[in-house]
């Protein structure tokens, strides 16, 4: 187990260098650089522009630039926004707890209402009950996430104010109105999530429960229940946990429109305004953490798998 716990950390830092080598790059190419958004594009002389660049090492060749910036990164010093003049680091530690609790309570929510309705559909393949739920979990599925997020805000604002906040609070000023400020975003993610792990949880039970293992307990007489729950969902977990593990990270990089349309100081507004804004610092730390959160869950849920299939454990 050790041995393969550092062979997915020394993969983890592979990735990310190469990501970070990627995103860097990839900004580079972008037209323009913080000079001109530092100076200004009207009435600047070319003195001002070699200065500035001369100021933020812009005039080294990338290589150079890539190293400084490296290893100011590695040390926690992700550089200064040009646009607010505040530490990059200070507004993802203020961003990052907002993103990281609506994408874990959905999370939960979703396996909570996905995974079960998943089992009743395989047990009940092909059945009126098993088209009933694909069929409603799958129409909310094929709503766009910004339509599902206006009609919440919508409702939800109008038809119980007493529920639902509109404006963010944070949990330090006001728990109660933190929960329900977080509840309509949580709403708008968590159906089409919960779609998605309903569909993978289906097809998994239903390939264990064509399994020749299933057939002689069933022959020998052992009830439908410890089957179904116990030996099928046994062996099913490992895909559908693959799969959940893969769409908390897809979901992070995903917050950016609902976090937008409710106003929510997260991670993914952040990089929106930052992108808009040409605040090129901000973006790429943020990416950073985009990468950096999927690279982990993915190398937390290949840890999982020996502790879920037996199988394959280190002999």
């Amino acid at each position: 187990m050790l041995k393969a716990v550092l062979s997915r950390l020394a993969s983890l830092v592979a990735v990310m260098f190469a990501v970070s080598v990627l995103v860097f790059a990839m900004g580079s190419l972008i037209p323009g650089d913080m000079t001109s958004v530092i100076v200004g594009q009207e009435g600047a002389t070319d003195e001002q522009f070699a200065k500035v660049r001369r100021d933020l090492g812009l005039d080294q060749p990338l290589p150079v630039q890539y190293v400084r910036w490296l290893g100011q990164a590695v040390q926690g010093d992700l550089g200064k926004s040009p646009i607010t003049g505040r530490q990059v680091s200070d507004d993802l530690v203020s961003q990052i707890p907002v993103s990281l609790e609506l994408a874990i309570l959905c999370l939960l929510l979703s396996t909570l209402i996905g995974m079960p309705a998943g089992i009743v559909a395989a047990v009940h393949a092909n059945r009126r009950l098993d088209v009933g739920i694909r069929t409603l979990l799958l129409i909310i599925f094929s709503v766009p996430t910004f339509v599902i997020g206006i009609l919440v805000l919508l409702l939800g604002s109008h038809l119980a104010p007493q529920l639902f906040q509109v404006a963010f609070t944070p949990w330090s000023q006001d728990p109660m109105l933190h929960l329900r400020s977080m509840a309509m975003p949580l709403l708008t993610i968590t159906f089409p999530m919960a779609a998605m792990t309903m569909q993978m949880t289906r097809s998994a039970m239903i390939e264990v429960l064509s399994e020749p293992f299933i057939v002689t307990a069933r022959a020998v007489g052992v009830r439908n229940e410890r089957i179904q729950y116990l030996h099928a969902l046994r062996n099913a977990l490992p895909p559908i946990v693959t799969f959940i593990g893969f769409q908390f990270g897809v979901m992070l990089g995903g917050l950016i429109v609902v976090e937008q349309i409710f106003s929510l100081p997260g991670l993914g507004r952040g990089m929106l305004e930052a992108i808009l804004t040409r605040d090129y610092p901000m973006v790429t730390a943020t990416t950073l953490v985009f990468a950096g959160a999927f690279v982990f869950i993915n190398a937390v849920i290949d840890l999982l798998y020996p502790v879920l299939d037996p199988r394959q454990r280190p002999r």
